[in-house]
This record gives C-alpha cells, sequence and structure tokens, in this order.
C-alpha cells in the first residue's frame, strides 16, 4: 500500500534532509514515494514518539513489500545528510517491525 500525503513535503525547522529538487535515482516510482514518506516522518530522526509506533511498521512493512530493503533505505537516508544516530534509530524501527520489539 502506498501512502497518500496530506501535506507537502515542507519540513518545519529544517529537521528534514532531502535537498528541494532532488531526485532519488534508481529506485522505482513506487519506492520513491516510500522513500519520501521514510523522510518525511524522519523529520525527527525517527524519535519514538506516538506518531512514528503509528507509522513506522507499517511503512518499513511496505517498504519491504516494494523490496526495498533496510539497507537501501539507510543509505538513500546517508545519502542526504542524516546522522549515524538517526539513522541507527531507523534500524530499530526495522527491529520493531521484524520482531514486535523496539531494538537497542
Amino acid at each position: 500500500m502506498v501512502r497518500q500525503l496530506k501535506c507537502p513535503l515542507a519540513y518545519a525547522g529544517g529537521m528534514a534532509r532531502k535537498p528541494k529538487n532532488f531526485q532519488w535515482l534508481g529506485f522505482t516510482d513506487e519506492q520513491i514515494e516510500l522513500l519520501d514518506f521514510v523522510d518525511f516522518i524522519g523529520n525527527n530522526g525517527w524519535a519514538r514518539n506516538s506518531q512514528t509506533e503509528e507509522v513506522m511498521p507499517s511503512l518499513l512493512k511496505d517498504c519491504a513489500n516494494a523490496e526495498l530493503s533496510i539497507g537501501r533505505i539507510t543509505e538513500a537516508m546517508k545519502s542526504i545528510g542524516y546522522t549515524r544516530d538517526s539513522l541507527h534509530m531507523l534500524s530499530r524501527w526495522e527491529s520493531k517491525r521484524t520482531t514486535g520489539k523496539f531494538g537497542k
């Protein structure tokens, strides 16, 4: 299932990293939409809160179903400037999706 964004990709406070006019290369249209949404949710470094608790496991499942591995997601987010700590949080969400437990 591809998510429909209800707001433009405008990032309050400059927290999200994707530059304006940036294009994901080497991804399908579905994967690009999913990467954009991962980036949108990452505006707080994927911190654990009620929004991410609700969205991240199903979003990462959608990514897996679209043949978008956590490794490719992490590399894509790293390429636009997410920090090591933020990328670690992304991996923790993948643990939550696959094991039901938030990783360490």
